[in-house]
């Protein structure tokens, strides 16, 4: 009998996830853009709600993904900060903590939203 689905195990080798057990659903999904000089990005995401819901950032260009980790580029190749709450999902360049003089993340993702369910 042939088996489909993805399995995930931790670091110990048990079965963390098995999709035969676990349900997901993409509920948002877009590019996020940080190659220009948009500073952030408030996504207003229906359903979306961090006590079930994560948000993912994958990069699409092989430049905006570091080397090593002493890859000179810094935070121009870093993930963005992000921010949830309920309803809403907030990306943006650089931690909102940081100085002005600060350089952000400058890297082209795709961002998504997905509702899971145990």
């Amino acid at each position: 009998m042939s088996q489909f689905g993805l399995r995930v195990f931790n670091e110990s080798g048990q079965l963390a996830m098995d999709t035969n057990s676990f349900t997901y659903q993409v509920i948002w999904q877009g590019v996020i853009d940080f190659s220009g000089t948009v500073p952030s990005y408030t996504l207003n995401i229906a359903g979306f709600n961090p006590a079930n819901c994560v948000f993912m950032i994958i990069p699409t260009r092989a430049q905006d993904v570091q080397s090593s980790e002493t890859d000179g580029s810094g935070n121009i190749k870093s993930y963005p900060f992000v921010t949830v709450s309920v309803g809403q999902v907030v990306v943006r360049f650089r931690n909102p903590s940081a100085t002005a003089s600060t350089i952000g993340s400058r890297v082209v993702a795709k961002g998504y939203a997905i509702r899971y369910a145990v």
